[in-house]
């Protein structure tokens, strides 16, 4: 690969003849050697090497979001890859567009992002020693027409190698969740339960909240009744799960059967979390604590990407309900798309889990 001021030469010749064509360069850094992993930090570069202002989303998985995602490729010196610790987020691209969710580069210009690691990944296991890191180089770009499309930066440099030693895992805190206040009216409602954990949501938002754990519940329970009943691949499985297999079919109901018996209410919420492009997040291995972001409160009571939707994606991650599933795809598109492709892989997604269970529209 070209170091960055080759790169960058080299890209201003071929935006003459590009055109518009959107030109991103990303180069990561970061300490040669590093003592304990509380110190593994780097920092991203993103340059703007095109002729026209790039208006790029601030996705949770790539490195212009600083949330503690699986952003990241790193691997050891005999190829074992570090245990990613970090968050699982429900982000849907087009609604993060419409939020002005995005990072807006001028031509030419350049920003730095920099990155705990500890947050995200533990080495205990694949020990002290050299490493080579990547960053996702994937991003998504916002047109005049507010219009996402996906396109790839072009990395300067070779993989960051860095040599770490001393503390290989950081213990993360859960953070401190205030028990709900019983001498609120709300609080006091038979809507939310005693058990119940919030931390820093008003009143108004723990009625939100319990409002979408009560259809939350029964979109998981009428999901595994329709899965119970049905005896042919229907249009909403195929739409969704792609074509009937016995393997897909036990992980899908094995995935509901977990989530129609979780108690929603009485999960630990945390409203602390201000990314507008979000919609929340969890810890996969903390199992019922789910952080709710910007994207969550204006997102609607029931339908497509709804509150209590966003509820099954986020709790369909954990790993107590039958292992966790992944990030493969957001949005309905993409949904679609990776049930037509890779039915594998999307009976694993958090985003088809939540589709299924919304039916919006509504599928026979």
């Amino acid at each position: 690969m070209l170091p960055l001021q080759a790169l960058l030469a080299f890209t201003a010749v071929l935006s003459v003849y590009a055109g518009s064509t959107p030109s991103l360069i990303l180069q990561l850094e970061g300490a040669a050697s590093v003592t304990d992993i509380d110190n593994f930090k780097v920092s991203v570069l993103l340059v703007n090497t095109g002729s026209d202002t790039l208006k790029i989303l601030n996705d949770p998985l790539s490195p212009l979001s600083t949330l503690p995602a699986n952003t990241f490729e790193i691997v050891n010196s005999e190829g074992s890859t570090a245990n990613f610790t970090g968050i699982m987020a429900k982000y849907v691209p087009e609604v993060a567009a419409k939020a002005g969710a995005y990072t807006t580069l001028k031509p030419r210009e350049r920003v730095t992002i920099e990155h705990d690691l500890s947050e995200a990944y533990n080495l205990t296991a694949t020990g002290a020693g050299a490493y080579d890191i990547k960053a996702r180089n994937v991003f998504y770009l916002v047109n005049k027409q507010n219009e996402v499309s996906t396109f790839q930066a072009q990395v300067s440099g070779s993989s960051l190698k860095v040599h770490i030693n001393g503390r290989l895992a950081k213990a993360r805190s859960s953070g401190s969740s205030t028990a709900l206040s019983t001498s609120s009216k709300l609080a006091n409602s038979t809507l939310l339960s005693k058990r119940a954990n919030f931390n820093g949501c008003s009143d108004i938002l723990k009625w939100n909240i319990g409002l979408a754990t009560i259809k939350a519940h029964e979109y998981a329970v009428n999901a595994k009744a329709y899965l119970e009943s049905m005896t042919t691949p229907s249009q909403r499985w195929t739409t969704w799960y792609g074509g009937w297999n016995l393997f897909r079919g036990y992980t899908v109901s094995y995935h509901f059967d977990f989530l129609r018996n979780n108690d929603f209410l009485s999960y630990s919420y945390d409203c602390t979390c201000t990314d507008k492009g979000v919609y929340a997040y969890v810890y996969p291995n903390d199992f019922g604590k789910v952080f709710l972001c910007g994207a969550f409160w204006n997102a609607p009571e029931a339908g497509t990407d709804s509150k209590p939707g966003t509820i099954i994606h986020e709790a369909s991650h954990f790993w107590a309900n039958g292992d966790g599933t992944s990030d493969y795809a957001y949005g309905q598109g993409a949904c679609k798309d990776l049930a037509r492709n890779d039915g594998d892989k999307a009976v694993r997604n958090a985003d088809t889990y939540e589709y299924f269970a919304e039916n919006s529209p509504g599928l026979p």
